[in-house]
């Protein structure tokens, strides 16, 4: 009867790893054969600076720098919020997409609907400094559109969420 027992669970354990490496190979192989989005740019630092200290950015929209001691919630909003706190949601490794206000109706409700599929590490908010109707951002890096596209943003989001130098759990 011992032995029984030892042998079933050897076998759920095996079994266990096996999915478990299962997963994670499909995961990390999906990653791999997403190819580069965007374009990279120099880190400008972590700093953080009081509330309402105007950081100048090198980027548009900016990607790293100095930034507020506290970042927002994650989610979908419909006013713009200050780059300087959002800078930290890209610290700790978030996915910011952003759009000009002019940007067709449709679209922005495609992107907050897209948007509201993650719980968190993805924030959505109008932005007028954009140079591009749409701009995603993760530490490092921005991707401009001039339209929606779904596929590229999922892509986007699942190969750059949690690439910030700090690692906070989802």
């Amino acid at each position: 009867m011992k032995n029984s027992k030892n042998k079933l669970f050897w076998a759920v354990t095996v079994l266990i790893l096996v999915s478990a490496g299962y997963f994670v190979f499909n995961y990390f192989s999906k990653l791999v054969s997403i190819p580069e989005i965007g374009k990279a740019f120099p880190i400008e630092g972590a700093a953080h600076v009081a509330d309402g200290t105007k950081v100048e950015y090198r980027t548009n929209p900016p990607s790293s720098g100095a930034h507020y001691a506290n970042p927002a919630r994650w989610g979908v909003y419909s006013k713009p919020i200050a780059d300087e706190t959002l800078m930290h949601n890209l610290e700790h490794g978030g996915v910011w997409i952003s759009y000009k206000s002019s940007l067709a109706p449709d679209e922005i409700k495609k992107l907050e609907e897209l948007a509201k599929t993650y719980r968190s590490k993805v924030i959505l908010t109008p932005r007028e400094k954009n140079d591009f109707p749409i701009a995603l951002a993760s530490w490092g890096r921005i991707h401009k559109m001039n339209s929606f596209d779904g596929e590229t943003i999922k892509n986007y989001i699942l190969k750059y969420k949690n690439t910030g130098p700090e690692m906070v759990p989802d």
